[in-house]
């Protein structure tokens, strides 16, 4: 549903920054009101219309009892459970239902014309995904050229605590909880896993994949094993392969991958390395097994009233088809080409065993 639904248009776009009247923040507050009323329409049912609205059951029910009160009608057949809308309910839900339509064509016009966004758009994200953020910068700098966008690095803690403040930060990348309220959109981009980054034609070079004891066999230059940027279980395992090989620590990317060019060490970053090296010709980096279940990485929208209208666009680019491909392409590329190699399979007219005039499979 368009987050936009009752908050003034104007204030957001005819002013930068924008400015907010009371009306707008009234109009949020009611918009979200009829979201919960929508989603209880859908659902039939309190707990999973809050579920998809992403509050808790006892906010969605104070909040439409609320606007019964600020609209002086009986709106839900009072009882333990969902019984129904009264017919005063159902006439609110029908103007809901009207008002949510008519502010998604809306939105759709206002996208249509890319010079209506302006400002600038402050993106938050793991450090360990900073490789791919130009991967949803790209294509959103050509569909929305006068906006200027503010991209910050961070740990998760940071991310989490901005998050529980009057966050800052318009979209984030970060380690997504399904259950989590805190986010009105949200869309899982990969699991974090990690990648064995070495010099072409240097040791393990080629192979599909190398086991994390295999780093003991080899001179390492690594961020420190507590970085943020590493697990518990990848921190263990690495400190356990600094033991046994000799090893550069450094808390510097470029002074990392400089060395890793020369051929006498090897590292371990997260996965994200490939947009890094994708095109590279020199360095190379090799999948390392699974360690536990891996969190979830993905784009989030943080929840606030009133939404921005600038970090919905961004975050339906970021999770396009298009880019969503392209973004698989670079890190699972093995996964990629055994799968299209299957659709090509599936696609052929293989003969049938004993069939006139196919072949005879077998002895």
């Amino acid at each position: 549903m368009c987050s936009m639904l009752g908050v003034c248009i104007e204030c957001r776009l005819m002013h930068n920054p924008p400015r907010y009247t009371r009306a707008c923040y009234e109009g949020a507050m009611i918009s979200r009101k009829f979201e919960y009323l929508i989603a209880l329409a859908k659902e039939r049912h309190f707990a999973r219309a809050a579920a998809i609205c992403r509050v808790s059951q006892p906010a969605l029910s104070a909040a439409i009892q609320q606007l019964e009160i600020e609209l002086g009608v009986e709106i839900v057949k009072h009882g333990r459970r969902f019984e129904g809308f009264t017919q005063q309910g159902e006439i609110v839900l029908e103007w809901a239902q009207k008002l949510a339509a008519d502010c998604d064509r809306l939105h759709e016009r206002l996208r249509e014309r890319p010079d209506t966004f302006s400002g600038t758009l402050h993106v938050g994200a793991l450090w360990s995904t900073v490789p791919l953020i130009k991967m949803f910068t790209l294509p959103f700098q050509k569909r929305f050229p006068n906006t200027n966008l503010k991209i910050t690095g961070h740990d998760a803690f940071d991310i989490a605590q901005d998050l529980e403040k009057s966050s800052s930060m318009d979209v984030v990348v970060t380690y997504i909880d399904s259950a989590s309220h805190q986010y009105s959109h949200s869309h899982v981009l990969y699991t974090e896993e990690y990648e064995l980054l070495i010099r072409r034609g240097t040791r393990f070079s080629g192979q599909k994949s190398v086991s994390w004891d295999a780093l003991k066999q080899l001179p390492l230059c690594l961020f420190s094993p507590d970085n943020p940027l590493f697990g518990a279980e990848e921190s263990e395992m690495l400190n356990s392969a600094l033991n046994k090989t000799p090893h550069v620590i450094t808390n510097n990317i470029w002074l990392l991958m400089d060395h890793v060019r020369t051929g006498n060490w090897a590292s371990v970053l997260p996965r994200p390395v490939r947009c890094m090296v994708a095109e590279d010709q020199e360095l190379e980096a090799i999948p390392l097994p699974k360690s536990g279940t891996p969190p979830s990485i993905g784009i989030a929208v943080p929840r606030r009233e009133p939404a921005s209208p600038l970090a919905q666009a961004f975050f339906e680019i970021a999770t396009s088809e298009d880019v969503l491909r392209r973004l698989r392409d670079v890190l699972y590329p093995i996964d990629l080409k055994t799968e299209d190699l299957k659709r090509s399979r599936k696609r052929k007219k293989l003969p049938q065993v004993g069939s006139k005039g196919s072949l005879a499979w077998g002895g």
